[in-house]
């Protein structure tokens, strides 16, 4: 893996990151030095050292973040990068990218997936479904997408040069001038799938940029990098708020989507009730009544809070080797909890117990050796389903 190479003392200013390790580990502090075998912070205490391999994330402080900036359309590349800009422009075979933050980039055509015009979208959940389902539509050319009667549709041609007014859209032979003020976007084909460099990790940055990583170096106040794709571009650190070591070492189950998941009250109904799991099904990364998750005055930003009864199923997307979480029943309702947890690997039990809310949270680190399976029960405990709210505190897989 590539990743940054050795950086100095003024890395990133004055701004604090928090490191979180595979394992949990913490700690804050500025960043001193990142290369492709550790990363040190200046904390406090002292400075601590991290090696990369054990590291899942560097997160800016929330004192210290750079407000989001409203971006004005977004340009997706085919290693799923995903870039907040201001202005797109293409002639010939190169578009022209100012990004958010003002930086200008020449990018080829044939490494973009898509751009949308975010501006006219509204964050509107319709439209934004209709988009997704345009992207992946399999088609023999560019795609030019326009919105009609808040529905959008396409048309299959070239996209051509892009200026400030209008695009130039080939179809059936015909150069065809569009105004771009009509356009919601665009598709670009791609006849093969690219070849690409291999992923080190990714940034995300204050406008909501995402970009992901295949190299980078970094130097007078810039992290300059490049993307799978080959793209190149310099980001200033100061609008830096997340550096992503994951890739490939470690999965939290609330980003995934479980292959079953059902819940099953204490008395009555035999058949799936929608109402029911509305109320008490499960939460993925907040509580029961948009709650955060917390355990002991402790709120976690990733994981599961479960029903009794719950069971969760899931097939992992690789081989890991260990699962991790902290466990216990969640502070609304500590004081009457008391659930059964079972954790199963192909099959076989790795973890159970009971939860009881008048107990200390416990750190949940077994082996699941590889198994591609994964099932989660959250049962009754002995006072039946009064306070069986089960937290699982940054539930997740690690190699």
């Amino acid at each position: 893996m590539i990743w940054i190479a050795v950086v100095g003392a003024a890395l990133l200013g004055a701004a604090d990151f928090e490191a979180t390790t595979l394992d949990g580990r913490t700690a804050t502090g500025q960043l001193v030095e990142l290369n492709d075998q550790r990363a040190v912070l200046e904390t406090a205490g002292g400075r601590e050292t991290f090696a990369l391999e054990s590291l899942a994330v560097l997160v800016r402080g929330a004192a210290n973040a750079e407000p989001a900036k409203k971006a004005a359309l977004v340009v997706e590349l085919v290693d799923g990068s995903r870039l907040a800009a201001s202005d797109y422009m293409v002639t010939g075979p190169k578009a022209h990218v100012t990004l958010s933050g003002g930086a200008k980039l020449e990018i080829p055509t044939r490494v973009i997936r898509w751009v949308r015009f975010a501006s006219t979208t509204s964050g509107d959940a319709p439209l934004d479904e209709q988009w997704v389902e345009i992207t992946q539509t399999s088609a023999g050319g560019d795609l030019l997408v326009v919105r009609k009667d808040d529905q959008l549709d396409y048309l299959e041609g070239i996209v051509g040069d892009v200026d400030a007014d209008r695009c130039q859209f080939e179809i059936d032979d015909d150069v065809v001038p569009v105004k771009r003020a009509k356009i919601e976007g665009f598709v670009y084909f791609h006849p093969a799938a690219a070849d690409l460099d291999d992923v080190a990790g990714s940034i995300i940055t204050g406008d909501g940029s995402r970009i992901v990583v295949a190299k980078a170096t970094l130097g007078d106040g810039n992290i300059k990098l490049s993307t799978p794709a080959g793209t190149s571009l310099n980001v200033p650190l100061d609008e830096v708020t997340r550096l992503d070591f994951t890739t490939g070492k470690i999965a939290y189950l609330s980003d995934l989507d479980p292959a079953g998941a059902t819940y099953e009250p204490l008395f009555g109904f035999r058949r799936d009730v929608p109402v029911l799991n509305e109320f008490f099904g499960y939460r993925r990364d907040q509580g029961f009544e948009n709650s955060p998750l917390e355990l002991d005055g402790k709120q976690f930003r990733k994981g599961l809070a479960l029903q009794s009864r719950t069971v969760l199923s899931y097939r992992l997307p690789r081989a890991f080797r260990r699962l991790r979480a902290t466990v216990g029943i969640e502070d609304r309702v500590r004081a009457t909890g008391n659930a059964k947890l079972s954790i199963a690997a192909d099959g076989q039990t790795v973890w159970e117990g009971d939860v009881r809310g008048g107990e200390p949270p416990r750190e949940i680190d077994v082996q699941i050796d590889g198994a591609r399976r994964l099932q989660i029960v959250a049962d009754y405990g002995d006072e039946q389903d009064v306070g069986d709210r089960i937290v699982l505190g940054n539930v997740r897989v690690t190699k």
